[in-house]
């Protein structure tokens, strides 16, 4: 039994791999197919994903991040660990993964991401997240930042909503 896990597990990690290559290196529509394979796979490719976000240039983290988008639940701890730890070009497109996946778990560090950062896109994004989480804390936190940023933030913020 063990090796029959442990075989299975040796060809998801090969697949995964494969699929990030196709991904990251295709035209649109078959990378799009790799995409929705790699949410197909979950788990064994929040990792690689994971990886991949941090180390890619901005234009494709943003496929990556529709990649982790589509693994779903399995992506959100990670996600948020890059959310916490990472910088604006790295941040951005794991704070809408988070809002495309909706777990709540991403609210309470979003909020803290929209309170802390000193970027205007990375803070109308956020905001943008949490509104579509549609959280009571979290759509809180937005409309005083509303209050406190006035309308030209709140302009970006709703776009980036309408966006997403």
């Amino acid at each position: 039994m063990q090796k029959t896990i442990e075989k299975r597990e040796a060809k998801d990690a090969t697949r995964v791999r494969e699929l990030i290559q196709v991904m990251l290196n295709a035209d649109t529509y078959t990378s799009l197919q790799a995409i929705s394979a790699l949410g197909a796979l979950g788990a064994p490719a929040v990792g690689p994903l994971v990886r991949a976000l941090l180390a890619v240039d901005s234009n494709a983290r943003w496929t990556v991040a529709m990649a982790l988008a589509r693994t779903g639940r399995e992506a959100v701890e990670p996600l948020i660990e890059v959310v916490l730890g990472s910088d604006d070009a790295i941040k951005n497109p794991a704070i809408w993964a988070l809002a495309e996946i909706g777990d709540q778990r991403a609210v309470d560090p979003l909020v803290g991401t929209l309170r802390t950062s000193r970027s205007e896109c990375c803070r109308a994004l956020t905001a943008a997240a949490l509104l579509k989480l549609g959280d009571p804390a979290g759509i809180a936190e937005v409309e005083k930042t509303f209050e406190q940023s006035g309308e030209g933030f709140r302009g970006l913020a709703m776009e980036a909503f309408e966006g997403t």
